[in-house]
């Protein structure tokens, strides 16, 4: 199965070491050139390690921005990046890897599948890529590098544990 990403999902799981589970999880990732000009070209620049890891990945495919993002943008109260793989993912028929959670409200609202890093870890232990310690271990690593509720985190540690 073939997903769109925005930057979220990349940058947090590059940054727990778990950039990997996107290529077991899904045969192809699908980033728009406006993510990767955030994510990978201005994170070298920065001098960011996850912007390196991310660039070195041969299973992350690039594509042109879509030619209504800047007005889908400016309309929903997106950022470009997160505009552009709502559109991809709506064109192409494909999850939409979002970690915002505005723009996650917005792609559920369009009827895409919404998968933020959360559920990537999520996924990963049910289907056995990761067992059920790892992916708490790995619950704790992204509570320490992106923001998440109180809520969230305890709704996806009692998923993990009763899988």
């Amino acid at each position: 199965m073939i997903a769109v990403s925005n930057a979220g999902p990349l940058i947090h799981l590059a940054k727990i070491g778990r950039l990997n589970l996107l290529e077991k999880i899904f045969s192809e990732i699908i980033v728009p050139r406006t993510v990767k000009v955030e994510v990978v070209d201005k994170g070298k620049e920065k001098g960011r390690s996850d912007a390196f890891l991310i660039d070195n990945v041969d299973w992350i495919k690039i594509v042109e921005d879509p030619p209504n993002a800047d007005q889908l943008a400016e309309k929903a109260g997106l950022h470009r990046g997160e505009a552009c793989a709502i559109l991809l993912a709506k064109s192409f028929n494909v999850p939409v890897l979002l970690d915002d959670s505005d723009a996650r409200k917005f792609a559920l609202g369009l009827g895409l599948e919404v998968v933020g890093s959360v559920g990537i870890i999520i996924k990963a232990v049910r289907s056995g890529i990761i067992s059920k310690s790892d992916g708490l271990m790995d619950l704790e690593k992204l509570a320490s590098v992106m923001w998440l509720s109180f809520d969230v985190y305890e709704k996806a540690r009692k998923i993990i544990e009763n899988l």
